[in-house]
């Protein structure tokens, strides 16, 4: 088993991929904890994402040793439209506040697609010697279409379970006008 502790972090620094260190702040590092963050608000959901989670892990992988699976990309993308596509028909015609692990998925998921943004804006000022020098496009691409999903499956979850994002300010004054 690989040593946890090597207290190399202790100064800031991590490991950002077999042949660099570099700030824990480094925009790479940030993109890898939000996907982290989605997967882990997604195992608290007390949904079935495993393949969703194990293919964060694989992401989150593709940043570590820069080399992007286009085809593998593309079948996770593919997956996700499909899905939107069947199920769109659960998204109610009025507002519904976010509500459940789900949903925070899905806003994490929106800052990750945000850092991925940010950093290929930012490698187009930099000399290509300084630049981290993968093709971003398609982790944008997953990124946007999985908060997608995650928006659909949010609604899924109002229609299977609606008292679990009941109003507890309405039933609050229902109480109080009753009195």
């Amino acid at each position: 088993m690989a040593q946890v502790t090597t207290k190399s972090g202790d100064t800031g620094m991590t490991q950002l991929n077999p042949n660099r260190i570099a700030s824990k702040t480094h925009p790479v590092i940030e993109i890898m904890g939000a996907i982290d963050e989605v997967s882990c608000a997604l195992g608290l959901s007390g949904d079935k994402f495993d393949g969703i989670q194990t293919f964060l892990s694989e992401l989150m992988g593709y940043f570590y040793y820069k080399a992007i699976d286009d085809h593998r990309i593309s079948q996770q993308i593919w997956q996700l439209e499909n899905y939107i596509l069947t199920h769109n028909n659960s998204i109610p015609p009025f507002f519904v506040n976010p509500r459940g692990y789900v949903s925070l998925a899905r806003t994490i998921c929106r800052r990750a697609e945000r850092r991925v943004v940010e950093l290929m804006e930012s490698e187009r000022q930099l000399p290509e010697i300084e630049r981290y020098g993968m093709n971003l496009s398609p982790v944008i691409q997953y990124l946007n279409r999985l908060s997608d999903y995650l928006f659909v499956k949010s609604f899924e979850r109002v229609e299977a379970q609606p008292t679990l994002f009941k109003d507890e300010l309405a039933e609050v004054e229902a109480k109080v006008a009753a009195a």
